[in-house]
């Protein structure tokens, strides 16, 4: 029975601490930018139990998840994930694309702290805060390299 009280604990805890929270929106990062609340989307009519963020990779990290992290995870590894979202204070989900079904919600809508950073939102229950990667960056560094090549290639012609 003490097993049990101890694993609904875990469950509600987020519940619990995000009903009185008050959290911002993080927006310090060059490599993602905040795309909005969003509904996990298991539980639509028609969804066939998909993800909003499916076939990408994940992990939960309780008592240290913050967004930083999380959009380091999806960020950093062999394949560079679009989206990275943050539901139940303490998971990541990353993935390519964002699913068709999936609604954007009132900010609001996402209000449980980070486990790992209770200023900061990390979605809700059966919500994600989302975040895409920023093109910005890319576009700089790609823009560059075009104009390299477009250079040499002007001067080549010219000689």
């Amino acid at each position: 029975m003490t097993l049990l009280l101890h694993l609904l604990l875990l469950l509600f805890i987020p519940l619990l601490t995000a009903a009185d929270a008050t959290v911002s929106i993080y927006d310090d990062s060059d490599k993602y930018i905040y795309y909005g609340c969003y509904n996990e989307t298991t539980q639509v009519p028609g969804s066939a139990e998909t993800r909003a963020l499916g076939g990408g990779i994940d992990e939960s990290l309780p008592g240290e998840m913050t967004v930083p992290k999380c959009l380091a995870f999806c960020g950093n590894g062999s394949t560079e994930y679009r989206y990275a979202g943050l539901e139940w204070s303490r998971e990541c989900w990353c993935a390519q694309t964002l699913s068709g079904i999936a609604e954007k919600l009132d900010d609001t809508a996402c209000n449980y702290p980070c486990e790992g950073d209770n200023t900061t939102a990390c979605g809700g229950s059966l919500k994600l805060s989302v975040y895409r990667a920023s093109f910005a960056s890319r576009l700089a560094s790609s823009s560059v390299f075009c104009l390299t090549i477009a250079g040499l290639v002007m001067a080549r012609m010219l000689w």
